[in-house]
């Protein structure tokens, strides 16, 4: 997911200085005079926070002190658009309106592929009947929205009449989903809390159908559940924050949380090798390799030697990566991280003593795209590298199994299926480039 994705409308009138992009992180989206920066600066270090360079963009994790964070910055000249602030955004695009769909009638769909309508009852969708005695008609409601799902994908389509009959509007996803969040009816959901009383746990599967705006803010604001992806847990403190925010799509809550969780304590016992997905510890064990590292393989580690010693590196469930000695415990989830991997790879390199490599430029070439946030990382370092090397650009795509999946995610972009803030120009430009190496002989 590009973070910055539906802040369109929140910088029609210029970016800020600061975004953040989640909750206590903030990325640069503008230059600062070198005097604010300088301000800046004096601010990080008087509240001990170190900003880092994550998809060549300067980015501070600010954790437990954000909202000191946020405070310092009044009166320096910097200006920042925060989560709250993209809140009173979405309260203006959103009202809690509903407007019904109008009287069923017959349309003509293809048989070929299958077609669901939108549901307002239970926001979801709900499959069409196809009558073949009557070329191919189903029975929707006008003004409703239609989902035709095929080999090419998924597109979207609201029903309308016009002198000429009924007609099938095609719309883009983002706008289909923001129909539907008028036509819905009102809902109240349940929700838990852990036992410390500090998180609260929301299954976006009662949900339903909700518009991207809102989806993503949700996705910022709070956490995955690392074991039922469908879980979205979130701080306390930011419970009425989503309860108004959801309320603008006409969700409510229930007024106690429907049970208690207890969080399990994360092991901090090694996982087996074998246990790792092999594409991402393959990044790390290929980088170092790369730097002039010897890697031996062991049941539940990795041996790392160099000019300055040799180290015994395991992978943890805990959230925290720690060093005793020579034993190195790295949380499994930093390989799915690109910065987070990047601070690993480079205690490794210093205290090893490997070579030098630009481990920005290197983890985006070694870099493969298994998720969507993989796809989304590998063409924005794509992008932001080509202007100054193209070469470099080509090579971040140019594996065969990411170049496919780069090339019909553009195809898709082109075709109306998706939609994004990345710069597809620039990425049409990389990948016919990349087209024209591939053919030279």
């Amino acid at each position: 997911m590009d973070s910055l994705e539906f802040c369109d409308l929140c910088f029609q009138r210029g970016k800020p200085n600061l975004c953040e992009t989640y909750k206590g992180s903030f990325t640069k989206t503008s230059p600062l005079h070198f005097s604010v920066q300088a301000k800046l600066d004096r601010i990080l270090a008087r509240l001990g926070l170190r900003a880092r360079l994550v998809d060549r963009r300067w980015t501070c994790v600010t954790d437990s002190k954000r909202k000191e964070f946020i405070d310092s910055l009044w009166g320096i000249g910097a200006s920042v658009h925060t989560l709250d602030d993209h809140a009173k955004v979405l309260s203006r695009l959103y009202k809690p309106e509903i407007r019904t769909p109008g009287k069923t009638v017959p349309v003509e769909l293809s048989d070929s592929q299958s077609w669901d309508e939108f549901d307002p009852k239970s926001r979801n969708w709900i499959p069409v009947e196809i009558s073949k005695k009557a070329k191919s008609t189903g029975t929707v409601h006008l003004g409703n929205i239609l989902r035709r799902s095929g080999i090419d994908g998924k597109t979207y389509f609201r029903t309308n009449e016009d002198k000429d009959g009924i007609v099938l509007v095609p719309i883009e996803e983002r706008a289909a989903y923001n129909i539907a969040s008028i036509l819905a009816w009102k809902i109240t959901i349940s929700w838990k809390s852990d036992n410390t009383g500090e998180h609260v746990f929301l299954d976006t599967n009662d949900l339903g159908i909700i518009p991207d705006e809102i989806s993503s803010f949700l996705e910022r604001l709070g956490t995955r559940d690392r074991k039922t992806s469908h879980i979205l847990v979130f701080d306390t403190e930011d419970f009425e924050l989503v309860k108004s925010t959801l309320g603008y799509i006409k969700i409510g809550f229930e007024d106690s949380p429907a049970g208690t969780i207890i969080p399990e304590k994360k092991s901090d016992a090694a996982i087996l090798i074998s246990q790792i997905e092999k594409k991402r510890l393959g990044v790390l064990s290929g980088i170092i390799q790369e730097m002039g590292g010897v890697i031996a393989i062991q049941n539940d580690s990795i041996a790392i030697s160099g000019k300055r010693g040799a180290i015994n590196v395991s992978f943890v469930q805990d959230d925290k990566s720690a060093q005793d000695g020579t034993a190195v415990r790295v949380s499994i989830s930093a390989l799915s991280e690109p910065s987070r991997l990047a601070e690993i790879l480079s205690v490794i390199k210093k205290r090893l003593g490997l070579s030098d490599l630009p481990l920005d430029s290197t983890i985006s070439v070694w870099w493969p795209i298994i998720t969507d946030s993989d796809l989304q990382y590998v063409i924005q370092s794509a992008i932001s590298w080509y202007s100054s090397n193209p070469v470099l650009a080509c090579k971040i795509i140019g594996e065969a199994d990411k170049f496919e999946k780069v090339k019909q995610w553009h195809t898709n972009i082109k075709e109306g299926k998706v939609r994004s803030s990345l710069d597809t120009i620039t990425l049409g430009k990389i990948i016919r480039y990349q087209q024209s190496n591939q053919m030279t002989p």
